[in-house]
């Protein structure tokens, strides 16, 4: 699937959740001419329908986890991808996606030291947004 693709069908999974402007462009580069990326699009929604439905529970799930700080991790891994988006919620217990990353293979425990500060810093000003509208 081309970018432009992949962009819609990102866009149009994403349009109910509140989104860090760089997270799509950064699942693109992950995502698009992958070959697997209608199957992972339909995997996300699957945890995004799960993700608003238990919000902070949904770590009782073994797809997702807290990481400390505020900050969440949600795994996606089919055959051909291995993918964590990170995430913190709202003070309303909306979610909020904030950095995605490909994990490598085999990995038995993911080493989160990289992604955490730039996830909350995203948050930070994702944050300031939704207090100026609430």
């Amino acid at each position: 699937m081309n970018r432009e693709g992949i962009m819609r069908l990102l866009l149009s999974t994403l349009s109910q959740f509140d989104v860090h402007p760089r997270l799509v462009e950064e699942l693109i580069k992950i995502v698009a001419g992958s070959g697997y990326e209608e199957k992972f699009v339909r995997l996300l929604l699957v945890r995004l329908t799960f993700l608003s439905q238990y919000g902070v529970d949904a770590v009782k799930h073994e797809e997702f986890e807290l990481i400390g700080g505020g900050v969440f991790s949600m795994h996606l891994s089919q055959s051909g991808f291995n993918i964590r988006i990170l995430y913190s919620f709202f003070p309303n217990g909306q979610p909020c996606l904030l950095i995605p990353f490909h994990e490598r293979a085999g990995k038995r425990k993911t080493d989160y030291t990289t992604y955490i500060a730039p996830a909350t810093s995203r948050f930070k000003e994702r944050l300031e947004v939704y207090e100026n509208e609430h």
